[in-house]
């Protein structure tokens, strides 16, 4: 039955542990999917709130009237114009090929001419006259429709347009939907890309530009260049304060929750329990990929395709990484916050520098450094081995300097030292092979030494080689000494229980008797009543000396007024004060004396300390008892005239089962001063016997509480 209730509560340990292991896993896993509801949301709103705040159509707006657009038209214009006039052999420096397919900037270019000039190769020479005598052929164009109806159209619905003129001399006519805001000086200058060029390269070329309504869906290097204008400051800004305000929502999160709840969760202990140094390895490893990510994004298209664009489009590829970083993100910052709560509750050293492999040698370098300082303050120089030691370091370190600065002398002198050094150690080897004999002696039994003590550094273990006699002699004594107290502690015993267990078995046997008054048999029962009462009292006394002494009893210290409970103890003892023929003289102070005690251990010093006077103190004399107290402690001072002669030494009357009277007629177990000295050292107190003669003087210190 008790084989099936242990296996029973065997399966029901196993099935509450597995049940616990499976709650911290399930908290770990509703953590981790909160955090990545909470990344996909952050994600997701980007786009509404950049809607909200900077709709598509300002954006292209502000990019239109900015210089940057004016920039890009005029390289745009250059380009075109080496490509109409073929001046650039594999093109020159100002060249740049970004601007080949451009798509969001519709454009043709026309070359005019007098009528009858000779036609170019590949033009068509049937285009429409603009005037009279000048011929219009266009050279280059990404329209699809040029014919005038259709260039009209996409005019009226543009979002910008401009037409440039340049005449025989290459003195530019620009005409622009934007009027002033469009800076013309700007693109004019930038027509030339050195000093070595002239505006008469452009000499009777015209330049058209529409800027259609779909301009932001292109990818093209104006597109490429609003993208990247508008998204800094603007989008990355707020792609960081939407990142911010999930931050600080999820540290006061971690806060708030309670951090008994956050330590049982096994992804919390596994992050907690990680050294410091792998942690920032795991930040590191986030920073790379964010990185890397970012790297390949850039690289993704040859054009341009970069992290501008990525965040500009808002494409599913966008809400795929921004969702794992985010959640990587949250997740670190989470688990990051909880690990500052460990710290909290764990403590600094524990949490931080215990968690930490180079925090642990640095604390292992700062106790070495700590050690080797205090040695050397502790270093007395009046000692000869200290100034032997400290003389020959520093003859070392003026050889090495001497050594060092020299050259062929000092060469000489490294071998004249190296022979010095090596004679001085062979003694030092001397020496020590004479200790170790020496040693190897007392290892055998022969205590009967004799070394030199002048021995250089080794002079204190001559020293003890030679004092180990005395030493061995010393604890011969002390145990001799020990051997005869458990002697006497066991004939102690054995005469004090035995003397009431014999009274109870005569006692018992009387009382089997058939024919027994009935008053003589109530008192045959008092004796017996009385007897096993001293047989109880001395086995709870031999307990609780054992106890006291072993030091294994529980102590409820409070702050209590000393003062206050030794009168209450006088109290409970006044009966017995006024049956004895003693005076008490009791002198106390007035005021409180706070001690940090044991209040019951306390009342048990006092009263034994009392019944101890009760017992051995003559009849008809005085007892006094003074109270002292100073600054840090409290004294308790009693004195008695003994009734006994007290030809022992004051140190034995405190071992268990030693009493005044040495023919042990008085009642008693012998162990209450041997307890009270217990208790008193146990709550930090001391207890000190003073014999002069007849007098008997015992004194109690206690240490005063400490203000708070």
């Amino acid at each position: 039955m008790d084989t099936n209730l242990n296996n029973q509560n065997d399966y029901n340990e196993d099935s509450h542990d597995k049940k616990d292991k499976r709650s911290f896993l399930a908290s770990s896993l509703v953590t981790v999917l909160l955090i990545f509801i909470f990344a996909v949301a952050s994600v997701v709103s980007y786009l509404p709130i950049r809607n909200s705040f900077y709709p598509v159509e300002e954006n292209t707006k502000a990019y239109l009237e900015s210089n940057d657009f004016v920039y890009n038209l005029s390289r745009l214009t250059r380009n075109l114009q080496q490509s109409v006039n073929e001046t650039n052999d594999g093109y020159d420096d100002g060249y740049d090929d970004r601007y080949v397919s451009v798509e969001s900037v519709k454009y043709r270019v026309n070359h005019l001419e007098s009528e009858g000039l000779a036609s170019i190769d590949g033009v068509d020479s049937t285009e429409n006259i603009m005037e009279e005598d000048t011929v219009e052929r266009t050279f280059l164009s990404n329209m699809s429709d040029t014919t005038e109806s259709a260039l009209q159209k996409e005019i009226k619905d543009s979002l910008f347009y401009m037409r440039a003129k340049f005449d025989e001399n290459g003195n530019p006519e620009i005409e622009t939907s934007l009027g002033s805001k469009f800076n013309k000086d700007i693109f004019i200058n930038r027509l030339t890309y050195s000093n070595e060029e002239s505006i008469e390269q452009y000499t009777n070329l015209e330049m058209l530009y529409i800027v259609p309504q779909d301009f932001e869906k292109h990818n093209d290097v104006f597109t490429f260049s609003m993208k990247n204008q508008i998204i800094f400051p603007n989008y990355a800004m707020l792609i960081v304060a939407i990142g911010a305000v999930g931050i600080l929502i999820l540290i006061i999160g971690g806060f708030a929750v309670p951090y008994s709840a956050q330590s049982k969760m096994a992804i919390s202990k596994m992050f907690n329990k990680m050294f410091l140094e792998l942690k920032f390895i795991v930040w590191g490893a986030f920073v790379l990929l964010c990185a890397g990510i970012g790297s390949m994004i850039n690289s993704y298209n040859h054009y341009g395709y970069d992290i501008g664009n990525f965040i500009y489009d808002v494409d599913p590829y966008f809400y795929l990484v921004g969702i794992i970083l985010t959640s990587i993100l949250y997740l670190l910052i989470y688990l990051s916050t909880v690990y500052l709560k460990y710290i909290y509750h764990t403590g600094f050293k524990k949490g931080l520098i215990d968690n930490s492999f180079f925090g642990k040698i640095l604390l292992y370098c700062i106790r070495r450094v700590r050690s080797a300082i205090k040695g050397l303050i502790q270093i007395d120089l009046r000692q000869d081995n200290y100034r032997r030691l400290v003389g020959l370091v520093g003859v070392n370190l003026l050889a090495i300097v001497i050594l060092g600065s020299g050259r062929f002398w000092g060469f000489i002198l490294a071998i004249v030292y190296s022979l010095f050094i090596f004679k001085y150690l062979l003694r030092v080897f001397d020496k020590a092979k004479d200790l170790n004999d020496a040693s190897a002696q007392v290892a055998e039994g022969n205590f009967e030494i004799s070394l030199d003590e002048d021995m250089g550094v080794l002079s204190p273990m001559a020293k003890n080689l030679n004092n180990i006699n005395k030493g061995f002699q010393l604890a011969v004594d002390k145990e001799i000494k020990s051997q005869r107290m458990k002697s006497e502690l066991i004939s102690n015993v054995s005469h004090d229980l035995k003397t009431p267990l014999t009274s109870i078995i005569t006692y018992v046997d009387l009382l089997k008797g058939e024919e027994i008054d009935p008053e003589i048999q109530k008192g045959y029962i008092d004796i017996l009543d009385k007897k096993s009462q001293r047989l109880k009292v001395l086995i709870e006394d031999l307990f609780e000396a054992s106890k006291a002494t072993s030091g294994n009893v529980e102590l409820h210290l409070e702050k209590i007024d000393v003062i206050a409970l030794f009168r209450q103890t006088l109290g409970e003892l006044e009966e017995k004060i006024n049956d004895s023929t003693l005076q008490m003289k009791i002198n106390t102070p007035e005021d409180k004396v706070i001690c940090e005690l044991d209040g019951k251990r306390t009342y048990r010093i006092f009263e034994n300390i009392m019944g101890n006077i009760f017992k051995y103190a003559l009849q008809n004399s005085r007892v006094y008892i003074d109270i002292i107290e100073n600054e840090k402690e409290v004294s308790f001072i009693f004195k008695n005239i003994s009734a006994y002669e007290m030809n022992f030494d004051a140190t034995e009357i405190t071992e268990r089962f030693t009493r005044g009277d040495q023919a042990r007629s008085t009642e008693g177990s012998g162990l209450g001063l041997s307890i009270a000295k217990s208790f008193i050292e146990l709550q930090r107190g001391t207890l000190k016997i003073i014999i002069d003669g007849d007098l008997f003087k015992l004194i109690v210190i206690f240490p005063k509480a400490v203000e708070s």
